[in-house]
């Protein structure tokens, strides 16, 4: 008895270690096969090249993430992690395999303009809709395994060699060079006018694949930090709490120029509660201030 309820909670915690994976690789394939593929733009990264790919053979693009996911694989396992390889590359075959099977699902469905159709609010909002999928796909990932895969992988890759270069710098110029490409990509052929729908909609799209993985990664609960240095702490703090039911420390500081006793108020509030903090500060002439985004908030304020 035992033993099957051992053996029970270790299918369980296997099931839910590797669920939000598979529902990655899911997310994924819909962003690309119901939004992307019918709009003709490239969303960078590797997910752009296997659309420009698709476009330009008609194969579906689920082959040629498959057959640049495993050179990717091997590339990852012996250089960065087995765990990590493992995982994305498990989210990213299953991405290849549904987008291989949609295509024998008949009337799966598509939104998009067609081949040769304008970018039409219709090509806008399929923009969004993928950076709001594949935005969520990248989330998930992240969260999961640490790591994107993909051109995150490579970026990873070089960073070993050289240090001083940043990862999302690397993935971000990766994306340019795909986005780039797709402006010759789908242009191709044209002898009168040029289109720039597919970077247009391609930046969109990763504009918005960029937002939603910071709300997912980050959640809703953004604050701004405020410290206040002022010689009247306790009005001024006193009205803090009254006005934003915030609570609020004192630290005691000394000016290094004038080597004067002051006080600092330290106090995180929500984005629409800084112009009431602010018309707060300016009734004390000799109060300074000043405020930063704090991304992540735990305890009871998040409540």
């Amino acid at each position: 008895m035992e033993k099957q309820k051992l053996r029970a909670g270790v299918s369980r915690a296997m099931f839910l270690y590797i669920l939000p994976i598979l529902l990655s690789g899911v997310v994924r394939a819909l962003g690309i096969y119901i939004f992307v593929s019918p709009n003709n733009f490239a969303p960078g990264g590797i997910n752009g090249i296997a659309v420009m790919l698709d476009y330009g053979t008609g194969l579906n693009s689920g082959w040629f993430l498959l057959m640049i996911n495993v050179p990717l694989f091997f590339l990852a396992f012996f250089m960065l992690g087995k765990r990590e390889a493992i995982l994305s590359t498990c989210s990213m075959l299953l991405t290849s395999g549904l987008l291989i099977v949609f295509d024998y699902i008949e009337g799966f469905p598509v939104y998009g303009t067609g081949e040769d159709g304008p970018a039409t609010v219709t090509g806008l909002l399929a923009a969004v809709a993928s950076g709001i999928l594949l935005g969520a796909a990248l989330a998930i990932m992240l969260r999961s395994c640490g790591t994107a895969g993909g051109t995150g992988i490579l970026a990873s890759v070089v960073k070993k060699k050289w240090k001083y270069l940043s990862v999302s710098w690397m993935t971000s110029a990766f994306d340019a060079v795909v986005v780039i490409a797709s402006f010759f990509v789908y242009n191709r052929g044209a002898s009168f006018m040029v289109k720039l729908d597919p970077i247009l909609l391609a930046l969109v799209s990763l504009f918005v694949t960029s937002k939603t993985c910071d709300v997912i990664m980050h959640g809703f609960q953004t604050a701004y930090k405020f410290e206040i240095i002022t010689t009247h702490p306790e009005e001024v703090a006193r009205e803090i709490m009254a006005r934003t039911h915030h609570g609020v420390t004192l630290v005691h500081a000394t000016g290094m120029y004038s080597h004067t006793d002051r006080s600092m108020l330290v106090c995180l509030i929500r984005k629409r509660q800084i112009a009431e903090l602010q018309r707060i500060i300016k009734q004390y002439p000799d109060t300074f201030a000043y405020f930063s985004p704090a991304s992540e908030v735990y305890g009871r304020f998040a409540k």
